[in-house]
């Protein structure tokens, strides 16, 4: 008995670190009904792809154009990238791309007809956020940093895509000086007209301040708690929210928070019931 429970804990642990990490994306779709009639009868589709953590070999470069031509194959309308693109482990478990361009080369390939639009994460910041920025920007994805941007839609209507800086900053802490999100400021850049105002937040920290104030937000950063047991979901998350938000949906107050899984590891490669993820968000009326 003790050589069968060693066996079964053995090929478990295999199977968490060289089998579900390297899975191809699942996509999970999520629909959010908003009270307007901005999108008419044809819902919007957006694509959210976060937490790539490119490093060798769990996420290199061929991995990572493979992720965006399945996205792509999702016919989303637009996508959001949202931030920790940069490797979160280091060696002997993983070792770094060999630049940033690596990892954003493959955003070029992104066919979305109103764009792709980004903010930054944790990991990015402590890597070297300006090298990121201009990385994504050379492929033509539109970077936000604490600011909005109108963006048309279908026919003559329009949604409110706003970029919060990361909460975290370097030293991963809500309270530290180096946080480089400023809500105030990026809703400052929003006109009251009614539209859909989309919020792309790296941590979901953000909702108390943010719940009644946007219709929805868009989020990575938790893994989804990277390891999740059956019953009992994540046992911790890196989040100053309950674990609850570890990933899913949720509705508070009005506004309608997502919590993406992701798709790389961060400290140790390891994924166990909580495999890498896209979403696909329908926007209807």
């Amino acid at each position: 008995m003790l050589a069968l429970i060693i066996t079964c804990l053995i090929l478990l642990g295999f199977y968490a670190v060289f089998v579900e990490p390297m899975m191809s994306p699942r996509v999970t779709r999520y629909t959010v009904p908003f009270s307007t009639d901005d999108f008419g009868q044809k819902p919007l589709k957006i694509a959210v792809l976060t937490d790539l953590h490119a490093c060798w070999p769990w996420m290199e470069q061929r991995r990572i154009k493979r992720i965006v031509k399945q996205m792509n194959g999702l016919g989303a309308d637009m996508v959001v990238l949202l931030g920790d693109y940069h490797s979160g482990m280091h060696p002997p478990f993983a070792r770094p791309l060999a630049s940033v361009d690596e990892w954003a080369h493959p955003m070029g390939s992104i066919k979305a007809p109103l764009g792709a639009f980004a903010v930054l994460g944790n990991h990015d910041w402590q890597e070297g956020g300006e090298s990121a920025i201009a990385a994504l920007q050379r492929q033509g994805v539109t970077v936000l940093e604490n600011q909005a941007v109108r963006v048309p839609a279908h026919g003559n209507t329009h949604l409110w895509v706003i970029g919060l800086g990361d909460q975290y900053g370097k030293l991963c802490d809500l309270q530290g000086e180096d946080r480089r999100d400023d809500l105030e400021l990026a809703l400052s850049q929003v006109e009251d007209d009614g539209s859909p105002r989309l919020l792309l937040a790296h941590e979901p920290d953000i909702l108390r301040d943010a719940e009644g104030r946007v219709d929805l937000i868009l989020s990575g950063h938790t893994h989804g708690g990277q390891v999740r047991f059956p019953f009992i979901g994540a046992l911790t998350i890196p989040s100053f929210l309950d674990r609850k938000y570890a990933k899913g949906v949720f509705e508070e107050n009005e506004t309608t928070l997502i919590v993406g899984s992701g798709l790389g590891c961060s400290s140790l490669p390891l994924r166990f019931l909580c495999p890498p993820e896209l979403l696909l968000i329908e926007i209807n009326v």
